[in-house]
């Protein structure tokens, strides 16, 4: 009798810690004019791997955030644009209209403290991210002191 009890309560001891290490149970995904979403039911393990040139979860979804923070109101007609977001390297701040304003871009941390900041000189300007930790930045476009965009830039 002990003999089965022992072997009953390690198969169900081994069935708790082994159940559902790698299956999901659905998934899918959405979209519309809104937006779009992706989920995944069922997902309590994952693999992550990662070295200089960036990483990969596999079984787990990361969403992205692509926004603009503020965008003050000024006389300047200028369309400003930042790319790739995210990004691993290179930033590159491209302006719209440009006519040689007197532009400089702030590159800051979540903390606040400057990272980097430079004029820009012509219609593109390239940040570089490649030895900057991966996180989230804030880029901060000024004309003449006073802000004219600000970008949430994610460094992956």
């Amino acid at each position: 009798m002990k003999k089965t009890i022992l072997t009953t309560s390690c198969l169900l001891l081994g069935a708790f810690v082994f159940g559902q290490t790698s299956t999901n149970a659905s998934g899918g995904g959405t979209s519309n004019a809104s937006g779009s979403i992706s989920y995944s039911i069922g997902q309590v393990a994952f693999q992550s791997v990662s070295n200089t040139s960036g990483s990969v979860s596999q079984g787990v979804q990361y969403a992205f955030e692509i926004s603009t923070l503020s965008l003050e109101e000024n006389a300047l007609q200028l369309s400003l644009m930042a790319y790739p977001n995210p990004t691993q390297e290179l930033l590159n701040l491209r302006v719209g209209n440009y006519n040689k304003e007197n532009l400089a871009y702030k590159l800051v941390d979540l903390e606040g403290k400057v990272i980097s900041e430079a004029s820009m000189h012509s219609e593109e300007t390239t940040i570089d991210m490649k030895q900057l930790p991966v996180a989230t930045y804030f880029v901060e476009v000024n004309n003449e002191g006073k802000k004219v965009q600000t970008f949430k830039i994610i460094k992956n």
